[in-house]
């Protein structure tokens, strides 16, 4: 599923590409800037680039909430991704996350997932999703958030 997906949350670069969570896009349009590994979220944020927006969004695969934060790799050579997440319910929701770790050649070098993160009502929380394997050579350079949803339960309460 990840390598059939072309979604991402906006991202931060090093080049300067990329949405930051105070622009009035709020990091949510399909298909903008994918972060390059490292980076830092850029802030103001540039001018969106022609892939930015797409012509036929596709609704509903990633919360409005979700935002896409740094990218990097742990000391275990695992890619990881600090996805941010701003939850505009009162109550508390539960967020479920699957991000992407591609190649140069927009290969599938790794996926990571967060089931069920916990963020109160109108709160923000920043959650580190890692990689399933090591990238000691860091073929990494990219991140991009293919799937966020929230639940107002969480299941098995």
């Amino acid at each position: 599923m990840v390598a059939t997906l072309t979604l991402a949350s906006g991202c931060g670069s090093k080049d300067g590409g990329g949405s930051s969570s105070g622009d009035s896009k709020s990091g949510t349009a399909v298909g903008q800037a994918m972060a390059k590994l490292p980076v830092q979220p850029t802030t103001p944020a540039p001018e969106p680039t022609e892939t930015e927006e797409p012509d036929d969004p596709i609704n509903g695969l990633i919360s409005p909430d979700v935002t896409m934060g740094n990218c990097g790799w742990d000391a275990s050579s695992k890619p990881y991704a600090d996805v941010k997440i701003a939850n505009s319910s009162s109550t508390t929701q539960y967020y479920t996350l699957l991000v992407g770790f591609y190649d140069a050649n927009s290969s599938v070098v790794a996926t990571g997932a967060a089931s069920y993160a916990e963020v109160a009502g109108d709160a923000k929380k920043t959650v580190r999703v890692t990689g399933t394997k090591a990238d000691s050579s860091k073929k990494a350079k990219r991140c991009q958030v293919t799937f966020a949803s929230k639940k107002g339960t969480k299941p098995g309460s």
